[in-house]
């Protein structure tokens, strides 16, 4: 089935999501990169799952951003938009923001998710791992840490590099959306590591071991605060893993889902 984009209304906020395919609902939270468009990997989830990919408040065309202040605020959001989706359970995968976002629904809702995958995930901070950041306009800085491959194709043309380039209007209000709930305190919630062991989900963790932007001493903390979790690396990877690694990212989902 071709994916299907609509605006739907979720507590008053008009929000976009697209969806497609068909199985079990599989909910994906998107990074503060804001990839809100459906892509190959979506694709392939969705041969085997009814994929749904809403844009934060904020990202793309949603509305909505003045009533958001910090993650919790889009974490209710979120459960309050699952319940408009009409389902009483369902599986998650959340990258970077996204897998943050998905913890934290988890925590507050433990009995609205199946199965819980975090992908190079935001919200633990550790005193000896530095992030850099990711707020600052320097596009080569960026580039450089986000991938693996910081001259290769894919790197060089994720990023908009000119007033020009019609994606950027949507990059910056992704900026101004992720700056809401992750300027301060800088993509974490000091909280969060002591409520992790109310996450009931059998939960995966994705990194790529060349991460930068959060790097695997995090996942390593997930994986020791998450009761029942397992961790899986990917080497000659970076934070965009499900770009640079789509096809390992698609199979580690299918095997973990089903």
């Amino acid at each position: 089935m071709p994916s299907q984009s609509s605006i739907i209304e979720v507590a008053g906020r008009k929000i976009q999501l697209t969806q497609g395919g068909q199985g079990a609902p599989l909910l994906y939270l998107h990074s503060a990169a804001g990839e809100t468009d459906w892509t190959a990997f979506h694709e392939q989830l969705s041969r085997r799952y009814h994929v749904y990919l809403p844009a934060h408040p904020g990202f793309a065309v949603s509305g909505g951003l003045e009533s958001i202040h910090d993650i919790q605020d889009l974490a209710w959001h979120t459960i309050d938009l699952i319940a408009s989706l009409g389902c009483s359970r369902l599986s998650i995968v959340g990258f970077s923001l996204g897998g943050w976002l998905a913890a934290e629904v988890a925590i507050l809702r433990p009995a609205l998710v199946e199965k819980l995958m975090l992908v190079s995930s935001a919200g633990i901070r550790l005193p000896d791992v530095r992030s850099p950041d990711i707020f600052l306009d320097d596009r080569e800085m960026l580039r450089r840490v986000l991938f693996h491959d910081p001259d290769g194709e894919l790197a060089r043309n994720f990023i908009p590099q000119s007033a020009q380039d019609e994606r950027m209007l949507l990059w910056i209000r992704a900026r101004e959306a992720s700056a809401r709930v992750a300027w301060n305190p800088y993509f974490h919630n000091p909280k969060l590591p002591g409520h992790l062991r109310r996450i009931q989900a059998p939960t995966m963790l994705l990194w790529g071991r060349q991460d930068q932007v959060f790097p695997l001493a995090l996942g390593e903390a997930f994986r020791k605060g998450i009761p029942d979790c397992q961790l899986k690396i990917l080497e000659n990877c970076g934070h965009m893993l499900p770009f640079e690694k789509p096809d390992d990212f698609v199979r580690h989902c299918q095997e973990f889902f089903d």
